[in-house]
């Protein structure tokens, strides 16, 4: 469960005849097909939304199952999309629509609670576990630009790049959002996924438990885990301040009590990646 996936980026098929391992890009990279393919709903492999009359938040939901978010042009019953974006949902039953409505949580950028991690992450409100936090944005770039601002990135033990698929990477380094201050932590409270979201794959940050009003988010970057398969070959990297006994030590505060883990700030030019 906790090596790291990695896919092609999705492009949808386009060619003749009907859907098959032979014909349809989608069947050879494990994609379902969507509506932006050419045979969209008359293909054999068109992912048809789900049925439900609940939240959306559970395997049972096929749309959550498949890491997908709800699409109000497929999912008729569940409501997704309904309520009004950029709020937490208030009427509709759906809660599996947050990154394409942008229905994030309030977070605060400020001095992190790491001694010499620079600025850290923090929440305002509590969050329960699995909440949406925010999306992770940025400059989405090749593998192979990010291999060269990776090598300059290592020289300042700095690095806000995260895994995309295996042709693409974001970088946040110039254009992100608040989520790239979150820093790292062996024991977080806070954990990636990658969600797909009308035929894009996009990063979503979510509350890994309970969490208290006005404490710091941390996830686990996953620097130390390789993937080594047809599509990429990325070894496993252990960066200085893993290894830093007085790294090693600190305390961070989650709901309510403490857990320690190796925390830093975002160093080393290896790329984050995701569940």
């Amino acid at each position: 469960v906790q090596d790291a996936e990695i896919h092609p980026a999705f492009i949808p098929c386009d060619h003749e005849g009907p859907c098959n391992e032979e014909t349809c890009s989608c069947v050879q990279n494990a994609f379902f097909c969507t509506k932006h393919c050419v045979w969209g709903e008359r293909s054999r492999n068109f992912f048809r939304g789900c049925a439900c009359k609940g939240p959306c938040n559970k395997k049972s939901c096929a749309c959550f199952a498949a890491k997908r978010e709800c699409d109000p042009d497929l999912c008729r019953t569940c409501g997704a999309c309904t309520d009004p974006p950029q709020q937490r949902v208030t009427t509709q039953r759906c809660t599996n629509d947050n990154l394409s409505m942008r229905r994030h949580a309030h977070l605060l950028v400020a001095e992190s609670s790491i001694p010499d991690a620079g600025w850290g992450l923090f929440t305002k409100h509590a969050l329960k576990r699995g909440d949406f936090v925010q999306e992770y944005v940025g400059e989405v770039i090749s593998q192979e630009e990010a291999e060269r601002r990776g090598r300059i990135y290592d020289k300042v033990n700095r690095s806000y790049l995260f895994n995309l698929s295996s042709d693409y990477v974001v970088d946040a380094s110039r254009k992100g959002n608040k989520t790239k201050y979150a820093n790292h932590s062996s024991k977080p409270n806070c954990f990636t996924k990658m969600v797909t979201v009308n035929g894009d794959s996009r990063i979503g940050l979510f509350a890994k438990c309970d969490i208290e009003a006005q404490s710091e988010l941390f996830f686990d970057y996953r620097y130390d885990v390789g993937m080594e398969n047809e599509l990429i070959v990325k070894p496993g990297q252990t960066v200085a301040w893993m290894n830093d006994p007085e790294m090693a030590g600190k305390i961070s505060k989650i709901s309510g009590g403490k857990q320690t883990g190796s925390e830093a700030a975002g160093g080393g030019g290896k790329k984050k990646s995701s569940k």
